[in-house]
């Protein structure tokens, strides 16, 4: 995400529209200067400990975090340039938004590049940033840059940032320099690696939305195991005469309209909509005006987004966050009906039981009440709900078929029954992005 970005223009992302602040600090670091510390951080309460060489850090048990109700996010890519922890911890806070912190690239911790204080070095100290910004209820998600080298030790690292208290995790993936080198067969091992780690954890796919850029990349087999798809609609960078020339020649006719949001969500979706995973749309922090970040809202609400990023909280003027809280997450409702119970719903919306509680201020979820209307997450139809724990074969299914039910995926499946994703797609003759109905009857291998 940062090197593409820098490949394009001949510029640092980071440099950008910085507040002098911030470039004096970033000029500091690259001088040689250590970043110490701000004083807010610890002052709030997160204690300094000696930071373990990454790899070394003892077992932890996993951090139970519940996956809340939707909010807008912001991406932080280091501190070093993004900003104080403290800063943006509190103007999260105050605007009612959630965090998206860079944890590893590939297979190392961030302090492999991130030669300060503040650098995440492992388990240990992401999950003091969990706490940290969960305390003063910024909900706490992480992202990572995926290669496909080694894919048993990158499904590791996602497993051990979502065990430190990461709400979920955006995968990065794409076909630029730096960024993903794998085979499509490395994708599949490593989506079954992580879902066997963490068979109910949110995770989504993060790409570069560029027709011809979805083309480099095993987004098929990446949607077979991830809950949704991040387009990274950078309009800033994507607005030039050699991309327009690409979306032409790729049969995607400009006419009068800029390469602005809705362009490049319009022209992607045509791609993405096969993959049958919600998206979650990721707007440019460079953007100088409102209205164009309302155009890209609204775009991304018509196409059923529940909520939106920014990438990143460094370049951002402060303006937009207010916008952003002004601009709810999309919700629709629900009228509860005879014989309905909160898992139920929650099963057919593609959520949990606990957002449903935490949407509607529900204290018992087992009391609900019919004719009782619930918010739900917008866009959750229950066509793809969180991927559910691997379970037995149930009782009485005969040997060796599966037939699909409301809430089944194909690796869930796969998993269920101890195979890989590829023998029960090859069974059946599926080929990405596996898409399967309720009512198929699939053959067991």
């Amino acid at each position: 995400m940062q090197d593409s970005f820098a490949r394009e223009t001949g510029d640092t992302f980071g440099r950008r529209r910085m507040s002098r602040r911030k470039w004096l600090a970033g000029m500091a670091v690259g001088s040689g200067v250590g970043l110490i510390a701000p004083r807010s951080l610890f002052a709030a309460g997160m204690p300094a400990v000696r930071v373990r060489p990454a790899g070394t850090e003892p077992a932890r048990p996993a951090i139970a975090r519940a996956p809340g109700a939707p909010r807008h996010l912001a991406w932080v890519w280091q501190f070093q340039h993004d900003g104080d922890p403290g800063e943006i911890r509190d103007t999260l806070a105050a605007h009612g938004l959630g965090v998206v912190l860079k944890t590893h690239d590939g297979v190392h911790w961030m302090g492999e590049y991130d030669k300060t204080s503040l650098a995440v070095t492992g388990p240990r100290r992401l999950e003091e940033y969990a706490n940290y910004f969960e305390q003063a209820g910024v909900p706490f998600h992480a992202w990572a840059v995926v290669k496909g080298r080694d894919a048993a030790k990158e499904a590791a690292l996602v497993s051990d940032v979502l065990n430190a208290g990461a709400r979920s995790i955006f995968l990065d993936l794409e076909g630029h320099p730096g960024f993903w080198v794998g085979t499509d067969d490395d994708a599949s091992r490593y989506g079954e690696a992580v879902r066997r780690a963490q068979p109910n954890a949110r995770i989504s796919t993060s790409i570069d939305p560029r027709p011809w850029e979805i083309d480099r990349i095993p987004l098929a087999q990446f949607a077979a195991f991830t809950d949704e798809i991040a387009p990274q609609v950078y309009w800033s960078m994507f607005s030039n005469e050699a991309n327009a020339k690409r979306y032409v020649a790729g049969g995607i006719p400009i006419a009068h309209e800029d390469i602005g949001p809705a362009f490049i969500l319009r022209s992607a979706m045509e791609r993405l909509s096969e993959f049958g995973r919600p998206i979650h749309p990721i707007g440019d922090g460079l953007a100088e005006s409102l209205d164009v970040w309302r155009d890209f809202i609204d775009e991304s609400y018509s196409n059923e987004a529940d909520t939106v990023s920014v990438w990143r909280y460094g370049v951002v003027e402060a303006d937009l966050w207010p916008l952003l809280r002004d601009t709810p997450p999309r919700v629709t409702q629900y009228v509860v009906q005879a014989g309905d119970s909160l898992g139920a719903i929650a099963s057919r919306h593609g959520t949990s039981v606990s957002v449903l509680a935490e949407m509607n201020g529900i204290a018992n979820p087992n009391l609900i009440q019919v004719g009782q209307v619930l918010r739900l997450p917008g866009g959750g139809s229950g066509t793809h709900p969180v991927a559910s724990s691997p379970l037995p074969p149930r009782p009485g299914a005969a040997s060796g078929v599966h037939t699909v039910v409301a809430g089944d995926t194909l690796l869930g499946i796969a998993l269920r029954y101890n195979r890989s994703l590829s023998q029960v797609a090859g069974a059946n003759n599926l080929r990405p992005p596996y898409l399967i109905r309720i009512g198929q009857v699939l053959t067991i291998p």
